[in-house]
């Protein structure tokens, strides 16, 4: 049975001003959805599997049924109780059946579905939430946009402040989501750090002037844990049907890929998909560089000319092969102000007839900074060894 769909029955039951509300709502959403709502309201009230096919009738007498019950018997009947009755005493469908508090099921269902960090929902509830909804946009062809919203240097978060102070910053971001998004967006924790809402109905301009409302209030969160003022931003990726793809993992594929890009245009953003085979956007720069393998020994520099460059790394052509996999530095001069020092790995070497070689290399802050420490901390031992 499809769990969303349950969800949404089971609001329905709770906030209805009575049976008659709640009936009344049951049937709008089959007239607009179909048998299959009938389907998810045997499941929900009588906790039994109805063929598709039998929904629409079964519904009827059991209606139909209340209401004598409520003719003869002179009170209200709730439609739980006229259901079953109906079930079992007309049909073989309901042979032994079982009372359950109602409150008691809800929390079943509420913690089947929820995410217990942040109160968003599971990423087992997104998924067959995604399904439906797909589907649905399918046979009425409207639009539906997906955002992922991803954390930017939450590790660092994790190492610097503690666990305890990322899953508060998790906990920040979620509330966020859950303030601004609409009641029919459905917005769940797909895992670690990273978040998704699929926003029905609404097409790649209007998810994106969302998703920019989200970035920015999250940019300006400011929470206290332990004394320590954090500060968080996140980089999000959109993909919208029918624009991108009609192909429901390819459309998430499509958003996750995005926030790389994000990424790559320096973090703090939102990325519409783009047919784009590199996860980080680039930027075409040809400038003279200076390329040297990493090492405390005295090694040969080389004089190259780049080609591109990204938060991730840079391209650059040298007239020598560098192996794979050498760790590297590359001076990129900027402006005629002091040149970028660049510290990575090779993971690109392409040879042309004119003897030239492209250079593809990664690049790591965090390794830079350990590198840097690491080269100063020799070089103040062995000049102290000399002494």
């Amino acid at each position: 049975m499809d769990q969303p769909l349950k969800q949404i029955l089971l609001k329905f039951k709770f906030e209805a001003e009575g049976d008659d509300s709640f009936i009344g709502k049951v049937n709008n959403l089959f007239c607009a959805e179909g048998p299959v709502v009938l389907q998810a309201a045997f499941q929900l009230l009588a906790g039994i599997d109805i063929p598709e096919r039998s929904c629409e009738t079964l519904w009827e007498k059991a209606l139909q049924h209340r209401s004598k019950l409520m003719n003869r018997l002179k009170r209200n009947i709730d439609i739980t109780t006229a259901l079953s009755d109906y079930l079992q005493t007309e049909t073989g469908f309901l042979q032994h059946p079982r009372l359950i508090e109602a409150m008691l099921y809800e929390n079943v269902i509420q913690e089947t579905i929820h995410d217990k960090l942040t109160g968003l929902f599971n990423r087992t509830y997104f998924d067959e939430a995604y399904s439906q909804q797909v589907a649905l946009a399918h046979r009425y062809y409207h639009d539906l946009t997906v955002i992922f919203l991803d954390i930017d240097n939450f590790k660092d978060v994790n190492d610097t402040y503690g666990h305890l102070a990322g899953d508060e910053a998790l906990r920040k971001v979620a509330e966020i989501i859950l303030q601004e998004k609409r009641d029919s967006d459905i917005a769940a924790r797909y895992g670690g750090e990273e978040f998704v809402l699929l926003l029905t109905y609404t097409d790649n301009v209007s998810a994106y002037v969302f998703a920019e409302r989200l970035r920015k209030r999250i940019e300006n969160l400011e929470f206290r844990f332990q004394n320590q003022l954090i500060k968080l931003t996140v980089s999000g990726g959109i993909a919208s049907f029918p624009l991108h793809s009609q192909d429901p993992q390819k459309l998430l594929q499509m958003a996750d890929n995005a926030v790389y890009l994000a990424k790559g245009a320096g973090k703090n953003k939102i990325a519409h998909f783009k047919e784009e085979k590199r996860r980080y956007l680039r930027v075409k720069i040809q400038q003279p560089v200076l390329a040297k393998e990493l090492d405390f020994d005295n090694t040969e520099t080389f004089s190259g000319m780049s080609k591109d460059i990204c938060v991730g790394g840079i391209l650059f052509e040298n007239s020598v092969s560098l192996p794979l996999g050498a760790l590297i530095t590359v001076k990129v001069p900027v402006n005629g102000s002091d040149p970028i020092i660049l510290i990575g790995n090779v993971v690109r070497v392409e040879a042309f007839d004119n003897g030239r070689f492209d250079i593809g290399m990664t690049t790591s802050f965090k390794k830079m900074d350990k590198i840097a420490n690491a080269e100063i901390a020799s070089i103040l031992h062995t000049d102290k060894a000399a002494e």
